[in-house]
């Protein structure tokens, strides 16, 4: 890589993503989403993270496939020094979410997988930025009732995909 554009790359947001957020995700909760005998056939590392890109870049799922395919800001963002290296199609990406969603109906009592890797990232980050976790402003009370919405998205995933299933 030509020096100049590698600098560029290093004042860019993937590489501050990478240390941060991928090489901080947990896997070993997401193990219950498999059988004894198997694993994914893509890492949960990099589900976990495209997600968080999704949201972060405002994708769609097209969008999000797209660039995973050719940008390599987002492949390095995940680990993947080359693009091309892996393949995700949209079939892959869906029964993920979905295993994920049938996992929390049957286990309502548990806290969400998705919502602890988001709990222990911002440990993770508040501790390397030396922000206290322990003094909580007014205005952000309504932090953790807000995480519950989360919850409807949950509920119009079921009924889009029941939806889905019940056209022709």
């Amino acid at each position: 890589m030509d020096s100049r554009i590698k600098t560029e790359l290093e004042k860019s947001w993937a590489p501050i993503f990478y240390k941060y957020v991928f090489c901080n995700i947990d896997e070993k909760p997401f193990s219950v989403l498999y059988s004894d005998t198997g694993r994914p056939n893509f890492p949960v590392n990099i589900f976990l993270s495209l997600e968080y890109i999704k949201h972060l870049k405002n994708y769609s799922d097209g969008e999000l496939i797209e660039n995973f395919n050719f940008n390599y800001l987002i492949n390095y963002a995940v680990g993947i020094g080359t693009l091309g290296g892996m393949n995700l199609s949209e079939k892959t990406l869906y029964d993920f979410r979905s295993r994920i969603y049938q996992y929390l109906i049957k286990h309502l009592e548990q806290e969400d997988l998705i919502f602890g890797q988001f709990l222990n990232l911002t440990r993770i980050f508040a501790k390397e930025a030396g922000i206290s976790m322990k003094e909580q402003r007014m205005d952000s009370t309504m932090f953790m009732s807000n995480i519950k919405k989360v919850g409807r998205i949950a509920l119009a995933f079921d009924v889009l995909y029941r939806a889905v299933k019940f056209h022709p």
